[in-house]
C-alpha cells in the first residue's frame, strides 16, 4: 500500500471509505488536526484531503507523531 503522503485525493477519499482501519484511524486524525488548527487559527480557505495530508506532515497542525 503506497504511503498516504503519496496518494491523491480520490486514493484518500477510498481509504476513508474503504476497510483498512489502521489508515482510516490516521486519516481521521489528521482530518480532526485540520478542523482544530482551523478554528483555533480562524482559517477561511477549505482544504482537500492532499492538502491536509501535505499540511499535516509538515507540522502544521502541531506535532506528527506518525508515519503516513
Amino acid at each position: 500500500m503506497k504511503k498516504l503522503s503519496e496518494m491523491d485525493n480520490k486514493e484518500l477519499f477510498s481509504v476513508l471509505a474503504g476497510s483498512d482501519v489502521v489508515g482510516q484511524a490516521y486519516l481521521q486524525k489528521i482530518v480532526r488536526a485540520y478542523l482544530r488548527h482551523s478554528k483555533e487559527t480562524d482559517r477561511q480557505d477549505d482544504a482537500d484531503l492532499k492538502t491536509m495530508v501535505k499540511e499535516y506532515l509538515d507540522g502544521k497542525y502541531g506535532d506528527v507523531n506518525m508515519e503516513a
